[in-house]
């Protein structure tokens, strides 16, 4: 049994990664939050794949990761309610039959993300001075480009048939949404300072 992240919105949109040059914080903030919904509600989807395939570790993972997502989208919305603005959202997921296509799929979406659409974010919001939303944005970018690390060693054991080398248990940090597979070797979230006692586990 899985925890499987739910999004508490509800409108149609679709991911948008990327940000204009002439977009505000705000702009961002909505932008940001419209893709970390989709992303973890696709999680969700490849997650149940995964375990319908009989990769419990793969499909462990990608429930913990489809938490993480939620938790940037938390952190965004937050900030964005703290500017006085409010966004509903519908996640449309949309994933391949192809496990080790999805799984390559969601490496280049997170790496699109911490290269592309997020250090613009921190930028613009450290222009208008909008310490929470550097704050929010920079978890997330960190965490983005963790969770690109630990798919590209899931992806690689997959293809070698060794999937059931992959962790059975893995674990999310409640306040930034970073992915452990682990917790040897040390006691707090590298990004965000949390102790790892207070990591959300997750397991089949």
């Amino acid at each position: 049994m899985f925890i499987v992240a739910a999004c508490f919105f509800a409108c149609t949109t679709k991911k948008s990664v990327g940000t204009k040059p002439d977009a505000n914080t705000i702009d961002n903030l909505i932008t940001a939050i419209i893709g970390e919904t989709n992303a973890s509600a696709k999680y969700a989807l490849i997650s149940e794949e995964a375990f319908m395939q009989g990769h419990n570790g793969i499909a462990t993972m990608f429930a913990a990761a489809s938490y993480a997502e939620t938790i940037h989208v938390w952190n965004h919305t937050s900030v964005l309610e703290e500017l006085g603005e409010a966004i509903e959202v519908d996640a449309d997921p949309q994933i391949g039959e192809d496990l080790i296509e999805n799984i390559q799929k969601a490496i280049e979406g997170e790496t699109e993300e911490f290269t592309e659409m997020y250090p613009p974010m921190i930028e613009q919001a450290k222009k208008e001075n909008h310490l929470a939303a550097v704050r929010s944005f920079t978890y997330a970018k960190k965490a983005e480009e963790r969770h690109a690390i630990l798919y590209s060693e899931t992806l690689e054991l997959l293809k070698a048939g060794k999937s059931t080398n992959i962790a059975a248990i893995w674990y999310v940090c409640p306040d930034c949404g970073n992915l452990f597979n682990s917790l040897d070797g040390f006691e707090m979230c590298a990004i965000c300072g949390v102790n790892k006692l207070g990591f959300i586990p997750f397991e089949k």
